[in-house]
C-alpha cells in the first residue's frame, strides 16, 4: 500500500517535472538567424538587382503621381513599402559580415542604400505637400533636392563598384 509520504513525494516529483517542462517551453530561445555568404560578389550583385527593381518601381510610381495617374496617398503607401524593402537590404548587408577585402565595397553600397532611403522619405514628403497643395516653385525646389539625393545614392553605388577587392 502507498503511504502518505510516498504519494506526496511522487506528486512533488511530477509537479517539478511539469513545471520544468513549462519553463523550458516558455523561456524564449535566443535563436538569431545568421546569414552565411560564401560568394560576396554574387551576394552584392543580388542586392544591387533588388535595389534596381525598387528604384525602377519607385520612379514609375513617382512619375505617375506627378502626372496625376495615382494619388499621393497611393504613392506614399508604395514608397513606404519600398523603404521597408531597402531597410531589409541594408540589414541583409550588415548581417552578411563581409571579410576585410569586401568591407569597403559593402560599406559604400550600404551608403548608397541609405541615401536612396533618404530619397524615398523625401518623395513621401513631396507627396504630402502635393496632397496639401504645393506651389509650382516649391515643387521645383523639392524636385531638385530629390534629384540631388538620387545622384548621391548613384555616386555611392558607383564608388562601391570601383572599389573591387
Amino acid at each position: 500500500m502507498a503511504t502518505k509520504r510516498s504519494i506526496v513525494i511522487t506528486a512533488t516529483i511530477l509537479a517539478v517535472i511539469t513545471a520544468a517542462s513549462f519553463i523550458v517551453w516558455f523561456i524564449p530561445q535566443n535563436k538569431s538567424s545568421t546569414l552565411v555568404v560564401s560568394d560576396y560578389k554574387t551576394h552584392l550583385d543580388s542586392i544591387r538587382e533588388r535595389h534596381m527593381a525598387v528604384i525602377n518601381e519607385t520612379e514609375n510610381d513617382f512619375k505617375e503621381m506627378l502626372s496625376g495617374k495615382i494619388s499621393p496617398d497611393d504613392f506614399i503607401t508604395r514608397a513606404s513599402a519600398s523603404s521597408s524593402q531597402i531597410n531589409s537590404l541594408i540589414i541583409e548587408m550588415i548581417e552578411s559580415s563581409p571579410p576585410q577585402e569586401w568591407h569597403e565595397r559593402y560599406s559604400n553600397y550600404g551608403e548608397a542604400l541609405k541615401s536612396y532611403n533618404s530619397y524615398l522619405r523625401e518623395t513621401m514628403v513631396v507627396a504630402n505637400k502635393i496632397k496639401d497643395g504645393i506651389s509650382p516653385e516649391n515643387l521645383q525646389e523639392n524636385l531638385v533636392r530629390l534629384e540631388n539625393l538620387k545622384k548621391e545614392s548613384e555616386s555611392f553605388s558607383l564608388k562601391s563598384y570601383e572599389t573591387k577587392p
